[in-house]
């Protein structure tokens, strides 16, 4: 396939978004300003991220021909995209394939190795394995590497440098095709998930949402392991102190959770055997358990963070809400008046600072308790977007460039939405 069958296929840009920098052509050095290339404050081309450009010619015609920088002689590009990430064009020496790439089911255009959009946009690059390296401007990286844990389905049909034939069609097991992103790591997350009812998938879904969303579901799945349907009660390592990785679901409770969420929310008061005190429950018991998979993935600055804010919760609860008569556990039980002014978002996360996180992951995970959480834990709720949107400021620093190569390669499939609290 040829450069320049492909560069017909390019719509018209709004032309205030190209790079700056210098570039060298002819001889001659020009700056190019946001695309605009000049010469003695004259424009006399325009340069777009992935290395077409114009240059003014005697006709209107020679004017709006597009051409590609690898063709022009001794011609190069330094400067910084129109983000502010260095770029430097052309990319390789060695230049690279030429055709169509489908990644997440988003078309790109591939010329000399450089992945494009229709707008020319550049997006990032590939040689002639079909390795792909996408730009990530969330951390300043000209170029992440894509390997097979992090990449999107991928379909590219074209030819190499020299010209030979070449075809990929790359699907991750068990993914198909006609679901997005974040429902297929769900479903690889939550074991015999096909063997649900239509209320116990929504359900499912409606819970992990946001993190397989951002990209934590994934990481946290390969470094704990996944969630399975058991026989036990409260099956997470995040009670039992014993780190397994893996959660265990007690059917039950499961199917108690789902019909409690149906009937009353994400939240719900119920009776205590020390009437007329009363118990807050969380009705997400799959984000709960998550929410302990995740513990174990956070650094311990973070953890002790989390911890202190527990113990100053406890230590006030326990002087405004104190327990009843001949109670001796640990939950916060409240008299039915106090139930808006209580102390955790639930009875159970005063038990320990592990449940206290995990509720709060659980009640993070859902706008209608989410809402709830931040009014009355600002703080938790200030750790736990931190780490939706930021999360190598707390994961264990092993995990941080698995995140985030994993973002970038989600921000280059479109998978990564901006703003995944409104989504």
């Amino acid at each position: 396939m040829q450069a320049e069958t492909i560069v017909g296929k390019f719509g018209d840009k709004d032309e205030s978004f190209g790079p700056s920098g210098f570039l060298e052509l002819g001889g001659n050095t020009l700056v190019v300003d946001f695309g605009n290339i000049l010469m003695s404050d004259t424009v006399v081309g325009f340069l777009y991220e992935d290395g077409h450009l114009k240059i003014m010619g005697a006709s209107q015609k020679d004017s709006q021909e597009l051409r590609v920088i690898d063709d022009l002689e001794a011609c190069v590009f330094r400067g910084i995209d129109s983000r502010g990430l260095e770029l430097v064009l052309p990319l390789t020496q060695e230049g690279g394939p030429t055709g169509d790439l489908y990644y997440n089911e988003i078309q790109y255009l591939v010329i000399n190795g450089r992945v494009s959009t229709a707008e020319h946009e550049l997006v990032g690059i590939m040689d002639d394995n079909l390795n792909l390296a996408v730009r990530d401007h969330y951390t300043r990286t000209p170029f992440r590497r894509v390997d097979e844990n992090n990449m999107l389905s991928f379909y590219f049909d074209g030819a190499t440098s020299a010209g030979k034939a070449i075809k990929k069609d790359f699907l991750k097991p068990l993914y198909r095709r006609d679901k997005p992103y974040f429902e297929n790591e769900i479903i690889r997350y939550f074991q015999d998930f096909d063997k649900l009812g239509v209320q116990q998938k929504k359900y499912v879904l409606d819970s992990l949402g946001i993190w397989a969303k951002s990209g934590l579901l994934q990481v946290v799945r390969k470094s704990e392991g996944n969630c399975a349907m058991g026989n036990v009660k409260h099956g997470a390592a995040g009670v039992t102190r014993v780190r397994t990785g893996m959660v265990d679901l007690d059917a039950a409770e499961f199917d108690r959770d789902i019909d409690l969420f149906k009937r009353f929310g994400a939240l719900a008061s119920v009776s205590s055997p020390f009437p007329p005190h009363v118990e807050v429950r969380v009705n997400l018991v799959v984000s709960h358990e998550f929410g302990h998979q995740l513990q174990f993935c956070l650094s311990q600055a973070s953890q002790d963070r989390i911890a202190d804010l527990y113990q100053g919760r406890l230590t006030r609860s326990r002087r405004t809400n104190p327990a009843p008569n001949g109670y001796e556990g640990r939950s916060e039980l409240l008299r039915p008046e106090n139930v808006m002014s209580r102390l955790f978002i639930s009875g159970y996360s005063a038990t320990s600072k592990e449940e206290y996180w995990a509720e709060a992951v659980a009640a993070f995970s859902v706008p209608e308790s989410r809402k709830i959480l931040n009014d009355m834990d600002p703080a938790i709720c200030q750790i736990l977007t931190e780490i939706l949107y930021h999360p190598e400021q707390h994961l264990s620093a092993v995990l941080v460039e698995p995140i985030l190569d994993l973002q970038a390669s989600l921000r280059a499939g479109k998978a990564l939405p901006e703003d995944l609290l409104t989504c």
